[in-house]
């Protein structure tokens, strides 16, 4: 299988990209080679270059640049069989959290897949609302909320795959509880 993942080389993508780069073909999109989302085309480039794959990890965050992502690739695989978008969402689209802009952000991309989703099509489109996650982004709250580490994501991302293709899971929060 070839999995296509943005923002490869931190923290979610990462962990997503080590999880199943032994077992496939995965490809990875991240400003440290050369694909920057803030960039004007490199969007169009990444869907481009991620035509061929099976998988689509929508995991790098910039402004409303998932959701564009979302929207490029979404146009060229809904009819397509055996392809799946997972869009690395958050929680904070709920209003959970202090940065509203990042919340709106995650709302629209939600919003977007969602009336993608309810359309007919057979690409299978996974949203995944992770809580805090030890990253780079949330560093300043590290040792203060329990967190989930970039791994259990990319586990749980993993249990999404290996569902059947007619399995849709539209939404999956998942945060860690505070019991241990």
């Amino acid at each position: 299988m070839k999995i296509a993942i943005t923002g490869h080389t931190k923290g979610i993508g990462k962990a997503c990209f080590d999880l199943f780069n032994t077992n496939n073909n995965c490809i990875g999109f991240s400003r440290s080679n050369g694909f920057d989302i803030s960039v004007n085309g490199v969007v169009e480039k990444i869907v481009q270059d991620s035509l061929d794959a099976d998988v689509f990890i929508n995991n790098a965050y910039f402004e409303f640049k998932q959701t564009e992502i979302f929207k490029h690739l979404f146009e060229q695989w809904q009819s397509l069989e055996d392809k799946t978008i997972i869009n690395i969402n958050s929680r904070s689209k709920y209003g959970v959290g202090k940065n509203q802009f990042y919340a709106s952000t995650k709302k629209d991309l939600a919003n977007t897949s969602y009336q993608a989703m309810f359309n007919k099509k057979n690409c299978r489109v996974i949203n995944i609302n992770p809580g805090y996650v030890e990253t780079d982004m949330v560093k300043e709250h590290i040792g203060k909320f329990n967190m989930l580490t970039p791994s259990k994501v990319a586990d749980t991302i993993k249990w999404c795959l290996d569902q059947p293709q007619d399995i849709e899971i539209g939404e999956l929060s998942i945060w860690k509880t505070t019991l241990r």
